[in-house]
């Protein structure tokens, strides 16, 4: 009878606890602390000693709360406490909010994709709109081994029940001229050669159409889960010339190579100049002017340049013109130390907007060294950036950074090696010293064997080469 009793007066208590409104505010302030913990534990972007003292303040907060409302005899003390209760759980939504989308930034920028676009394209006045239309017709496609371009062939074959006939030309100019000419009736053209077949033929695009297009999409090499925060890298930049998506294929027109090492917190930013004359993998060994090798993907530019200057490069980071407008923009500005002025950019420590950012290191025609200053200009951008992310001011761009950084770049670093570097920052926010260097070389006009054509090269000055291989070896030991 006794046992009867207590089961009954364990109901009852049970239902005066969960009629009491003191209980379910302090469920309400239970689950985002359970939450964060839980989050922070998971995802440790966090130093473990921060771990332990946000959840010591979390639990500490928890009772001090639970005692306000259940040991205060004081009905004012309790609405107090219902009202910070409150405002803690708003401040501990934004809180999880905040980490989560900082996690899920590192995922959604860690990737190894590359977007070919391949097309079949006529000129505009013809009478061509299908690529039935163009059964018994003349196909062309350059001369460069090209999957997709195959792959799109093999498209064709298949639509149109016969095997298209096809001529390959060995360069842009001579390629893009036998449409112009009649020679052929289309072009199967990766649109990565867009950018460079407009530099001759400015209306390229209004002259031409495009009758059908396929994405092809593939994954580039990935690298070893390194730890970052103990061993020296060395990261590839490559700005492609394009707005919009950032997989797409296009030629690079900013190449730095990115040598950090965490122990010493030395960063070497290395710039070569857009035209470099250097050998190329994708040609047997041939030279062709750098930028070029954008159009074959970023694994190619980086290997070229790994290969070229014998430096181990495991990683990339690609970006492009809109990637550059966002993140300056998101981080609210940066200032950069401009040694002449030009343009709309006076001498000295100048505040640059996103727009301003990208017309700062792009132009180069202002300058009697061309080419090699507008790299040195790119340097002192990035510099600007990286200042501006390590310091505290980031806090109040914090949120706009991240929702940036979405689409902003691309890159094979994990998401882990990236949050291991946050937290090694976090951890100790050491200074970083940054240097800048780049490698020199003098013009010539010289054959490209992707454009067809003799072209602006720089030949590589092997002494600048040199101390640049130095330099960075330099850092490794």
């Amino acid at each position: 009878m006794s046992k009867n009793i207590r089961s009954v007066n364990r109901i009852r208590n049970l239902k005066k606890i969960f009629k009491d409104v003191r209980t379910y505010f302090m469920i309400l302030l239970a689950v985002p602390i359970v939450w964060l913990i839980y989050q922070i534990v998971r995802y440790r972007i966090l130093p473990t000693r921060y771990i332990v003292i946000i959840a010591a303040l979390l639990l500490i907060l928890f009772i001090l709360m639970a005692l306000m409302q259940y040991k205060s005899k004081k009905k004012p003390v309790k609405i107090i406490g219902k009202v910070i209760i409150i405002l803690l759980c708003i401040v501990l939504f934004i809180g999880n909010y905040t980490y989560m989308q900082t996690v899920g930034v590192f995922g959604n920028v860690s990737t190894t994709e590359d977007t070919d676009v391949v097309s079949v394209v006529v000129l505009k006045n013809s009478s061509y709109e299908y690529i039935e239309d163009l059964k018994g017709k003349v196909f062309s496609a350059l001369a460069t081994s090209d999957e997709h371009v195959d792959n799109m062939l093999s498209t064709i074959k298949a639509t149109n029940g016969e095997t298209p006939n096809v001529r390959r030309y060995s360069g842009v100019l001579t390629w893009v001229n036998a449409l112009y000419s009649g020679e052929v009736s289309c072009l199967v053209m990766n649109e990565s050669y867009r950018s460079i077949i407009e530099d001759d033929y400015e209306n390229f695009s209004d002259e031409t159409r495009v009758i059908y297009s396929k994405n092809y999409v593939t994954e580039v090499d990935t690298t070893t889960n390194t730890d970052l925060t103990k061993n020296t890298f060395s990261v590839y930049i490559s700005g492609i010339d394009t707005y919009g998506t950032i997989s797409t294929k296009s030629r690079s027109d900013v190449n730095m190579i990115v040598t950090v090492n965490p122990n010493t917190k030395q960063i070497l930013l290395t710039s070569i100049p857009r035209d470099y004359y250097i050998p190329f993998n994708v040609l047997g060994g041939e030279r062709d002017k750098l930028t070029h090798s954008g159009l074959y993907g970023v694994e190619e530019t980086k290997g070229n340049v790994e290969n070229y200057f014998g430096v181990n490069i495991d990683y990339y980071v690609r970006v492009n013109f809109t990637s550059l407008i966002d993140i300056v923009d998101a981080i609210g500005g940066i200032e950069v130390d401009n040694p002449r002025a030009f343009g709309e950019f006076s001498q000295g420590t100048i505040h640059l907007n996103g727009t301003q950012a990208l017309a700062f290191s792009r132009e180069r025609h202002a300058f009697a060294e061309g080419d090699k200053e507008r790299g040195r200009n790119q340097m002192r951008v990035i510099t600007g950036i990286i200042n501006k992310v390590i310091s505290p001011s980031i806090i109040t761009n914090y949120m706009s950074l991240l929702n940036s950084l979405h689409s902003s770049f691309q890159t094979n670093l994990t998401d882990d090696q990236m949050i291991s570097l946050l937290r090694m920052q976090i951890n100790d926010m050491s200074a970083w010293n940054i240097e800048s260097i780049s490698v020199d070389g003098n013009g010539n006009t010289l054959y490209s064997p992707i454009y067809g054509s003799s072209l602006y090269m720089m030949v590589p000055d092997d002494a600048s080469v040199e101390t640049a291989k130095q330099k960075i070896n330099q850092l490794y030991q």
